[in-house]
C-alpha cells in the first residue's frame, strides 16, 4: 500500500505544551513507559539552551478517541478527533518538556521538579521535600510570561538585572527552540511498528517486554488492548503486580511453542491479539487461584521459582482449571522444584522451556506427571536457614514454612501474609547477637506489622518472653526458648529454635512436595477410563 511521504514541521516546546493540554498528542499503548530519570531531562534542557539537537518526533496522524490521557504530571480529558498526532517516536523528550514545564510547584517527582541555576547557568533537579535555594527559577516559570514576570516580583529585593536578562535569555531560547517534527499520514498500523521498531534501535535499548508491547498493542476501544493489561489479574487477586518479562513469556506460553521465541510477527490480526490477552487473563486468573489456594503461596513475593507461572498458563489452556487429584500434582510439581532448586537448573532457558513443552500433549495427567519427572522424588538434604535474602528461593521457603504455622501478632491475632509484602522486610529478628546463629532464620519471625515495639526490640527476645505461650508457639518459640531467653542464654535460646525451625520448614515443604508419593494416575479413575 503506497504511503505519503511525511509531512515536515517545526515544533516548540511552548507548540507541545499547547497540543498535549489540548488532547492532541497521544500516546498509543505501542509505546514503552517513562524511563527517563532526572539526569537526562536536565541534559535535554541543558541541550535546548545552548541550541544542540535532540532529534526529530515522529508523529502518526488519525483518530482518536475521546479518553482521560496522562502525559507525566498532566492530566487531560482529550475529546475525540480526526486528526490526533500519535506519537511513534519522541515519547520521552516529549513527556520531559512537557512534564517540567507545566509540574506544579509541589510536585516530588525529580524528574520534573527542574530549576535554572542562576548563579551557575545550570540546570538542576531537586529531590523531594527539598527547599530549591531563591536563586534557582523554576523551569514551569520560563516558557509562561506571565508567571515569569510573577516570580520576578516576587523575587525583586535580590534580583540584579544582570540575573533578570540571563533568566530571558534562558526563557526565549526554550521558548523559541525548534524541534523537527515529521508526521505521518494514512500509514498502515504495521508499518507505523515497523518504523518504531528500527528507530528504537538506538538510543536506551529497550527490553524484549517493551519491544513485545511497542509491536503488538490494540489501538481502540478493545481489552485488554495491552500486555500489562493482559496480565493484570495478578494484582487484582492481590498476588501483586507481574513483571513485563513474565508477562510476555506468559503470552508466548499461552499460544504455544519457544516462549523465549522472535515474536515480530506473532499475530495474524488485531483480533487475534485481543483474543490471546483475553485468555492470557482468563488463564492468569486460574494460575493464581492454584497458587493461592492449593500451593498455598499468597504473593509473587513469596514465589520461589518464578517461571511456574507461564508453564501454568499453558497447562491451563490445554486443560482447563487445575483440580481434584491434578491440582495434587501440580502442587507437587511447584514445590518440589523450589525445594530442588538450583540443583535442577533454577530458571535457567533450558528448564523453562522444557517444562513448557512437558505440558505439551495426551491427558492432564500425563501432563502433569511429565512435569513431575523433571524431578528426583527424592527431599533435599533440609532446610538452608543460612537462605534470609528474600530475592533468594531458600529463603522463601523458609519463610512459607513459618507462615504456615500460623503466627500470630502482640494482639493475638493471625497475621497476614497479604499485609507483609509492601513491607521493606517481611521478617525482623528475635535477638541482637553477634553468634552465628543470629544471621539465620533460626532468629527471624514473620514481622508483626500491627506491633508497635519492632523498632524497640529490647535484647533478650522482646515481646516473645512476655507473649502468651500459644502465641509464642506460633513463631517457633516453645517453652524451653522462652526459658533461655529469660535466663539470657541466647545461644541456647538460637540453638534451640535452630531445631524447631528447621523442623518446621521441612515438614511444611514434605507436605507440599509429598516427597516418595505416588504420582501415578488413582485406581478409580484408572477403572474409570477402562469402562
Amino acid at each position: 500500500m503506497p504511503v505519503d511521504r511525511p509531512l515536515t514541521e517545526q515544533r516548540t516546546p511552548v507548540d507541545l505544551v499547547a497540543d498535549v493540554r489540548a488532547g492532541r498528542v497521544r500516546i498509543p499503548p505501542l509505546q514503552r513507559p517513562f524511563r527517563w530519570d532526572a539526569a537526562d531531562v536536565i541534559a535535554l534542557f541543558d541541550s535546548l539552551l545552548h541550541g544542540y539537537p535532540i532529534g526529530n518526533l515522529l508523529f502518526w496522524r488519525k483518530s482518536a478517541p475521546a479518553e482521560l490521557l496522562r502525559i507525566g504530571p498532566i492530566e487531560v480529558d482529550a475529546p475525540e478527533m480526526d486528526n490526533a498526532d500519535w506519537v511513534v517516536d519522541g515519547q520521552q523528550r516529549i513527556t520531559s518538556l512537557v512534564g517540567a514545564l507545566t509540574a506544579p510547584d509541589d510536585i516530588n517527582d525529580p524528574r520534573f521538579r527542574i530549576y535554572f541555576d542562576l548563579k551557575q547557568s545550570a540546570f538542576r533537579s531537586l529531590g523531594i521535600r527539598k527547599q530549591p535555594p531563591r536563586h534557582w527559577l523554576p523551569v514551569n516559570r520560563l516558557t509562561d510570561t506571565r508567571a515569569l514576570l510573577t516570580w520576578y516580583r516576587e523575587n525583586t529585593e535580590w534580583l540584579t538585572d544582570t540575573q533578570i536578562t540571563h533568566a530571558d535569555t534562558v526563557a526565549k531560547a526554550l521558548r523559541e527552540y525548534q524541534i523537527p517534527t515529521n508526521i505521518v499520514v494514512g500509514a498502515a498500523e504495521d508499518q507505523l511498528r515497523l518504523i518504531f521498531d528500527r528507530l528504537n534501535n538506538a538510543g536506551k535499548p529497550l527490553r524484549k517486554d517493551e519491544v513485545f508491547s511497542a509491536l503488538h498493542s490494540a489501538v481502540g476501544d478493545q481489552e485488554p488492548a495491552t500486555l500489562e493489561a493482559a496480565t493484570r489479574a495478578t494484582a487484582d487477586m492481590g498476588f501483586g503486580r507481574m513483571d513485563r518479562r513474565l508477562g510476555l513469556r506468559s503470552v508466548l506460553a499461552y499460544r504455544g511453542g519457544d516462549v523465549y521465541r522472535d515474536f515480530h510477527d506473532e499475530f495474524d490480526s488485531q483480533e487475534d491479539l485481543v483474543a490471546t490477552f483475553q485468555g492470557v487473563d482468563h488463564a492468569l486468573a486460574h494460575a493464581v487461584d492454584f497458587l493461592q489456594e492449593t500451593a498455598q503461596i499468597p504473593h509473587f513475593r513469596l514465589l520461589p521459582y518464578s517461571h511456574v507461572v507461564p508453564v501454568l498458563v499453558r497447562w491451563i489452556r490445554l486443560y482447563g482449571k487445575p483440580s481434584g487429584r491434578v491440582a495434587v500434582l501440580l502442587r507437587r510439581w511447584v514445590w518440589r522444584g523450589a525445594a530442588i532448586g538450583i540443583r535442577a537448573g533454577g530458571t535457567s532457558v533450558r528448564v523453562v522451556r522444557q517444562a513448557v513443552a512437558a505440558v505439551e500433549g495426551g491427558d492432564p495427567y500425563t501432563s502433569a506427571q511429565r512435569l513431575l519427572s523433571q524431578f528426583d522424588n527424592a527431599p533435599p538434604t533440609g532446610a538452608d536457614l543460612a537462605a534470609v535474602q528474600m530475592k533468594h528461593a531458600n529463603a522463601q521457603v523458609n519463610l512459607l514454612g513459618l507462615l504456615a504455622a500460623g503466627p500470630r501478632g502482640v494482639d493475638g491475632q493471625p497475621i497476614v501474609a497479604s499485609n507483609l509484602v509492601e513491607e521493606r522486610s517481611m521478617t525482623c529478628e528475635i535477638v541482637r547477637s553477634n553468634h552465628p546463629l543470629a544471621n539465620t532464620f533460626a532468629n527471624r519471625m514473620v514481622r508483626d506489622s500491627t506491633e508497635e515495639v519492632v523498632a524497640n526490640w529490647q535484647e533478650g527476645g522482646g515481646w516473645l518472653q512476655f507473649a502468651s505461650p500459644d502465641v509464642a508457639e506460633t513463631h517457633l518459640v516453645d517453652e524451653v526458648c522462652r526459658a533461655h531467653l529469660r535466663e539470657g542464654d541466647v545461644t541456647g535460646f538460637l540453638k534451640r529454635r535452630r531445631d524447631l525451625v528447621a523442623t518446621q520448614i521441612e515438614r511444611h515443604t514434605a507436605a507440599m512436595a509429598e516427597w516418595g508419593a505416588r504420582d501415578g494416575v488413582p485406581i478409580r479413575d484408572l477403572m474409570r477410563t477402562a469402562s
